[in-house]
């Protein structure tokens, strides 16, 4: 799981500017100096192309994308993990897309190039540090594979019978949950491993998958730089986390569920006790915009919110997001029917469930208040379900 609270960025970053092929950015002998020439004509023909860090900060926003390709050009203080974003973009056939946010790449000194697939998925070359932090693992041939065969599962068939699909999905989500590990496994041999610790700070600091390791390798790393504040901050922090997670152990199945109350993007406030009223169990599902296994999840929850629903199952999802804009623009592009409350890591529903890191959830009974189960996801939630109600006739 994740901690939004886990990694800050803080490496600082200067841009210089952002420009065509051609233009003379008078750099040229500039050890800083960075170039990116992005070949997007796969997934655009036109828009705009930015990038920002972890933390939020643009460093370069409203690039033209031109004829599918963009050309940058700045300089950057130090190799620093960045995020790109590709906003207001129209395909060749003309048709307007939705914005596209990928996954985190190192911002560093040279020449980079950018490659993006229809699928819009990218890969960053010719630099030495996203070599090292994203490439090794991303552009093995195992995860290759893992990732074109979760693709292919993730398609649906035209024709295919309820078992099929059924079946189909659930290979699709074992896949996924081996790409996670491998990208896991990948960062963990990095963090743990290199000589480099520039390298093992870069990679801690994009990793958001919650890993046992990254507590023994920030350990290290405080070893090997230990004036390094970001380090000594992260540390504190994990073991802080490390502290609280043994706390919430003890609040496991069997426990009596505990209150909160919150708003709703309407400004309704609801609450646990509330969501129990007149059903059977209610899942408490805490997650996050930035979450991707949260948001893989989504459309098998409603799912069997659709079909147990009416049954009595009822949803109380919870968002740790700190800003209400990405809590908003995330709620509009999943469509949840369900209870949507929010806000942040520290607001008190956080705190009564222990919840430091998304995805988690809560199965609770509501007649008598007690935990059912925790972290249900794809099947073992239909389980839990279907053991409760009972196995769905027909439905999607």
């Amino acid at each position: 799981m994740k901690s939004r609270r886990l990694i800050p960025t803080l490496a600082a970053l200067a841009l210089a500017g952002c420009m065509q092929p051609g233009e003379d950015a008078g750099q040229a002998g500039d050890p800083n100096r960075y170039t990116i020439a992005g070949d997007l004509s796969a997934v655009c023909e036109s828009g705009e192309f930015a990038l920002w860090t972890a933390d939020g900060r643009n460093i370069v926003e409203g690039a033209r994308i031109v004829d599918g390709r963009i050309f940058l050009e700045g300089v950057v203080d130090a190799p620093a993990n960045a995020f790109l974003e590709i906003l207001n973009a129209t395909s060749r056939e003309g048709y307007r897309l939705a914005s596209i946010k990928g996954h985190a790449f190192v911002l560093e000194p040279g020449e980079l190039t950018l490659t993006m697939d229809s699928r819009t998925e990218f890969v960053v070359q010719g630099g030495r540090y996203n070599d090292i932090v994203v490439n090794s693992w991303r552009l093995s041939p195992e995860y290759l594979r893992l990732r074109d065969d979760y693709l292919r599962a993730d398609r649906p068939v035209e024709g295919e019978t309820r078992a099929d699909r059924q079946a189909r999905e659930t290979r699709a989500a074992e896949l996924f949950e081996e790409m996670l590990r491998l990208e896991s496994l990948g960062r963990r041999r990095v963090a743990l491993g290199h000589e480099d610790p520039l390298a093992r700070k870069l990679t801690i600091q994009s990793t958001w998958l919650r890993s046992p390791w990254i507590t023994d390798a920030l350990r290290q790393l405080a070893e090997m730089i230990p004036h390094d504040p970001w380090v000594a901050e992260s540390l504190a922090l994990e073991e802080a986390y490390a502290a609280e997670q043994a706390r919430a152990a003890s609040f496991g199945v069997g426990s009596e569920v505990r209150n909160f109350e919150a708003e709703t993007l309407d400004g309704e406030i609801v609450s646990v006790s509330g969501a129990r009223e007149g059903k059977d169990v209610v899942l408490l599902e805490f997650w996050a915009s930035w979450c991707g296994p949260c948001r893989v999840e989504i459309p098998h929850m409603k799912k069997a919110y659709a079909r147990y629903g009416p049954l009595g199952f009822e949803i109380l999802s919870f968002t740790v997001d700190d800003l209400r804009e990405d809590w908003v623009e995330a709620s509009d592009e999943e469509d949840l029917p369900w209870i949507n409350a929010g806000m942040g890591i520290d607001h008190p529903a956080t705190e009564a469930y222990g919840v430091t890191g998304v995805p988690a959830n809560f199965l609770v009974e509501a007649a008598s208040g007690r935990i059912l189960a925790r972290n249900l996801r794809g099947r073992k939630l239909d389980e839990a379900l279907a053991e409760r109600f009972g196995a769905p006739e027909g439905g999607s």
